[in-house]
């Protein structure tokens, strides 16, 4: 059964960049914001599943029994997450939280002028005429209005019925921005000798940490999927979360809300958007399967058996991801990560292009990464 998984701030957390410490000098290091990359909240799952079960990580190898179960170094064995993502309500009180969506790209806001003051508009994206560039001749995004000042929505989200709102081809009511629910706090540390416990001269660094608002209701969900019930802990428990071993509470429940899949009466013309990051190698489509011919203006391929053309796109600016591998005891490989908000307008060749909304593209899905949700667009050309 699925279970989702909520993790609460108890203090500050600090996701690390992909940049090591040691290359940074006087710069200072900056933290991921919210919600942290996905190797740190598995990592966090999986050390809490073996704990529960008294694991010795010691012993702990691809032959072990659990490991079958939450699997071994890159491998999640049974395991199957969907997230990270955010967990929200207004209401500091309220224990009902509801998920937000990060807002596609497709959509700019910018500013009118009303008869008093300037009034906060929205404005669409969509594929426009063909032209010429290093891509070949494709139809690169165009505004559907002009709008002054109109720009991508950027470090926001969108709550489910706004975000319903936007797959249906409207805009948002309310938008949530990440200053409202946190803010980035600068810190000074220096590094420790582990040995002696005596601080090492010339190791001074600066590093960020994430605070939530005191009077905001933010959590970091996960649907956690794959294991049997008994793998799930019981009750609230205590893990440390992402870098210098910062405290999250941890609660599990059942999955408690879901994003209503949306009503596409034979639409021909879709668009595709990330609710998480996707990994998908060094290609910006949605999948391999895509190629663009010479004489054609659009890539043709197949996701989960559905059809499509892609005809325009709206990515946002790639993220660097690297992180520390336990058994290798080395750096991971930094990886380039196509961001959730990214989007792709399609053109339905056949298939039911609703049975993509929530499946996931690229490679490690099973981290949660590639999450897709379906709306529609209006093609006027």
């Amino acid at each position: 059964m699925v279970k989702q998984w909520s993790f609460s701030q108890l203090d500050t957390w600090f996701f690390k960049e992909a940049r090591p410490f040691d290359s940074v000098g006087a710069t200072q290091l900056d933290t991921i914001l919210l919600p942290p990359p996905a190797r740190t909240v598995a990592g966090a799952i999986r050390t809490l599943i073996g704990e529960n079960q008294g694991i010795n990580w010691k012993e702990f190898n691809q032959n072990h029994k659990l490991a079958k179960e939450i699997g071994y170094s890159d491998d999640l064995g049974k395991l199957q997450l969907t997230g990270p993502y955010l967990l929200y309500n207004e209401k500091q009180n309220e224990k009902q939280l509801e998920r937000l969506y990060p807002v596609p790209l497709n959509i700019l806001k910018g500013k009118t002028t009303g008869k008093k003051e300037e009034i906060e508009k929205f404005v669409n994206l969509v594929p426009g005429e063909l032209v010429k560039c290093d891509l070949g001749t494709v139809r690169l995004p165009e505004k559907t209005g002009e709008l002054k000042g109109a720009k991508p929505i950027e470090d926001a989200w969108l709550n489910q019925k706004d975000f319903e709102r936007v797959l249906s081809g409207k805009f948002p009511r309310n938008i949530i921005y990440n200053k409202d629910l946190f803010t980035i706090e600068n810190r000074v540390g220096i590094a420790l000798d582990t040995s002696t416990r005596i601080t090492k001269e010339h190791h001074l660094y600066q590093n960020q940490h994430i605070r939530i608002h005191h009077d905001k209701n933010l959590k970091i969900g996960m649907l956690v999927d794959g294991i049997k019930d008994r793998f799930h802990p019981s009750e609230s428990d205590l893990i440390n979360f992402g870098g210098e071993g910062r405290l999250a509470e941890v609660l599990i429940n059942e999955e408690n809300s879901q994003m209503k899949t949306p009503i596409l009466k034979d639409e021909k013309y879709i668009f595709l958007t990330l609710l998480t990051a996707a990994n998908l190698g060094n290609n910006w489509l949605p999948d391999e399967s895509f190629i663009k011919s010479d004489n054609d203006d659009f890539w043709q391929g197949e996701i989960k058996g559905v059809k499509l053309k892609i005809i325009s796109s709206v990515l946002g600016k790639s993220i660097q991801e690297g992180g520390w591998d336990l058994v290798k005891k080395q750096s991971r490989a930094v990886v380039s990560l196509v961001p959730a908000g990214s989007v792709w307008f399609c053109e339905v060749i056949s298939g039911d292009p609703t049975k993509l909304h929530g499946k996931k593209i690229g490679k490690d899905t099973a981290f949660g990464r590639g999450e897709l949700a379906v709306g529609k667009w209006e093609n006027k050309i």
